[in-house]
């Protein structure tokens, strides 16, 4: 009896700090690198006005933090060279967290089905792609093409 008590203590120490350990882990999105996609976190109007203004398309990377997906292409993809290379020079790149007021926002005006989700915005604030899930370096070439030429 005391064996299985003592399991049982162990089992429920170990779960409690594991909570307690992930309740005080913040996780920090990757939004500049020095090679790859840099970002600034924005507005939904704010980044349209940017993208206007400097008649660029404009990149959302919407994202969470508790998102292992988003997460995988922070540190994997966006993170590439020859992403950076062409979204920074073509794109106004804008990340917002879908938990913020920001993404609350974005939500009303373009529900979120999925995380992350990716939004390619003409110049004129007009939404040309909306990607949900993962993509790859070949996937996010492609859709920087398809609004470049």
């Amino acid at each position: 009896m005391i064996k299985i008590a003592s399991r049982i203590f162990v089992f429920f120490a170990a779960i409690g700090l594991c909570w307690l350990v992930s309740c005080k882990t913040t996780y920090k999105p990757i939004l500049s690198s020095q090679d790859g996609i840099n970002f600034k976190v924005s507005t939904l109007a704010d980044a349209k006005a940017d993208a206007k203004s400097q008649n660029k398309p404009l990149f959302i990377f919407a994202h969470a933090s508790w998102c292992p997906t988003c997460k995988k292409m922070e540190q994997e993809v966006l993170v590439q060279k020859i992403l950076g290379t062409t979204y920074n020079q073509t794109f106004v790149n804008v990340a917002i967290d879908i938990d913020s007021p920001a993404g609350k926002e974005l939500q009303k005006a373009y529900p979120i089905r999925a995380t992350p989700t990716l939004f390619f915005f003409k110049a004129d604030g007009s939404l040309a792609k909306k990607t949900d899930g993962f993509a790859d370096v070949e996937d996010m070439q492609s859709a920087a093409n398809e609004l470049t030429n």
